[in-house]
């Protein structure tokens, strides 16, 4: 039943000729699509590769399955709410869902005093931990395409996963200020520079485990200290004076990153584009553009703080528990500290469990079916979010929470209903 509030009712399905894309973070909402077999989907214009690929699957069946047994859906979730009524530990993991999903995800723990992690859980962490202990200057996508004259792009794979970013934000068509558009230098600093050419950026390559060196170095000089090395990390000392001489120029820097594409442990990297920030605003104007939360991960945190107050890695017990080092799920599993696993991707590229898991005490709710399927306890397929029923996800830059149409009825229920069967049947 649709909520009460009609500001909460979910989007109509789509009529219009554009279309939103849930398979990354960008949420970029002017896809245009045509049906393909199998009620699959071709981009017809201002898709990108992974865009492509998801669009073109086809949804599985609405059949699911107990101990590799096809059953009804009602029978599954008997056998999934027996599994979480007996569980002590539970671990809710992958997280992949839109903010309905997210929403019961979180009063399912709550009833059964599970713990919350997404697939992304280290990265969203990391950049958990520095908005915590020291905050950070942020800046919109749409302060991206219109403000900015210098965009420093660090470690960020174009080619791979935001390939509309050029065309939406970098170099887009029109901007409000089109002297500041034309004007743009954009710079990347990375290992992986696939798809910044096409961005028309200057390139300077350094490899991922040597960017916090060089950022120390790019801060050091940016604060006038005298250090003086021929080469930091293989990038000349001399490429690093003219990049804080083009940062110290602008009257808008901003500095873009993919925290998951960082080094492990990423908080040094995380905490020197910080106090670089810092330090040019002190005369200028800069600020932050992290691209992450993909596979709703951003979604799955920003829900959870709404409703807790926290973000992932809580347990729910008679309060809420957050330790955001100790409920990682590849530490619970590891240790042996999870009794039942209810895995969730609704985006279908990670519907495989975690190898660590025990498939006999593993609930798996996905788009899309992977092997392990038949070995799981319950694999219950879900539709996507904005594909296969109207949807909710919080874009990457955490100020747009789009709503998606549906665009195709392919009988499949929504994580929000699976979770709330399950809640009822507990």
């Amino acid at each position: 039943m649709p909520p009460a509030d009609p500001a909460l009712r979910p989007p109509a399905p789509n009529t219009a000729p554009s279309a939103a894309c849930p398979y990354c973070a960008l949420l970029c909402d002017d896809l245009e699509l045509a049906p393909a077999p199998n009620q699959s989907f071709t981009i017809e214009r201002h898709g990108c590769a992974r865009a492509a690929q998801d669009f073109a699957r086809a949804p599985l069946a609405p059949t699911a399955f107990v101990d590799g047994r096809a059953v009804p859906l009602a029978a599954a979730i008997s056998a999934a709410a027996r599994l979480l009524a007996r569980a002590r530990q539970p671990l809710f993991g992958g997280l992949a869902t839109d903010v309905d999903g997210m929403r019961a995800a979180v009063d399912l723990a709550e009833r059964c005093g599970a713990t919350l992690d997404h697939l992304h859980g280290e990265p969203l962490a990391a950049m958990a931990r520095i908005l915590q202990s020291r905050g950070w200057y942020a800046a919109t996508l749409s302060e991206l395409r219109n403000r900015a004259d210098v965009v420093l792009l660090i470690g960020v794979n174009l080619a791979d996963r935001y390939e509309n970013l050029t065309r939406r934000c970098l170099q887009p068509a029109a901007a409000l200020d089109a002297d500041t558009l034309a004007a743009r230098r954009i710079v990347y600093l990375g290992a992986t520079p696939s798809g910044a050419k096409g961005a028309g950026a200057d390139i300077i390559k350094c490899p991922t485990v040597g960017l916090p060196a060089v950022l120390q170095v790019l801060l050091a000089t940016l604060a006038g200290q005298r250090v003086r090395p021929a080469r930091v990390a293989g990038v000349p000392f001399k490429t690093l004076t003219a990049l804080a001489t083009t940062l110290r120029a602008a009257r808008y820097a901003a500095i873009v990153f993919a925290p998951g594409a960082l080094a492990v442990p990423r908080d040094p990297a995380l905490a020197r584009l910080c106090e670089i920030v810092d330090q040019l605003n002190q005369t200028g104007r800069a600020a932050l553009v992290p691209l992450g939360g993909d596979d709703g991960g951003q979604t799955a945190v920003s829900t959870c703080a709404w409703l807790t107050g926290y973000p992932l890695r809580i347990t729910c017990n008679a309060t809420v528990n957050y330790q955001p080092l100790t409920n990682a799920t590849a530490q619970l599993l590891a240790a042996g500290s999870v009794d039942a696993l209810l895995w969730i991707d609704a985006f279908g590229r990670n519907s495989a469990a975690p190898a660590a898991a025990d498939p006999t005490r593993t609930i798996i709710l996905a788009a899309s079916r992977p092997r392990a399927a038949e070995h799981a306890a319950v694999f219950i397929p879900v539709g996507t979010p904005g594909i296969d029923h109207p949807a909710r996800l919080v874009r990457t830059d955490m100020v747009v929470s789009l709503a998606l149409a549906q665009q195709r009825d392919a009988g499949l229920p929504t994580v929000a209903s699976v979770l709330r069967a399950l809640s009822t049947a507990l």
